[in-house]
């Protein structure tokens, strides 16, 4: 993912709007290099943040986010593909 994006979180209680926003980090010569990291969010507030090493997450939630949910984003993210670099992945 290199984009923010919006996603729609099914719930018991509705749908919820979350917003993942990847965190880059420049390196030497001003290149940015993914982190693994996200930042998640809801209606404009920090909700945690989700780490990737591999294929093994974890999260930290401001918001009380059950796991289920937070298995359900962390599997959007896995499986996204960017839709202006599908062309360039195939």
């Amino acid at each position: 993912m290199v984009n923010p994006v919006k996603y729609y979180l099914d719930t018991p209680g509705g749908k919820r709007l979350i917003g993942i926003e990847p965190v880059y980090e420049e390196i030497a010569g001003g290149d940015l290099f993914p982190t693994g990291r996200y930042i998640l969010s809801e209606a404009n507030n920090v909700i945690g943040e989700l780490r990737f090493d591999g294929d093994l997450f974890e999260w930290d939630c401001i918001d009380s986010v059950p796991s289920e949910e937070m298995f359900r984003i962390a599997q959007f993210i896995s499986e996204y593909n960017e839709p202006e670099l599908a062309g360039y992945l195939d």
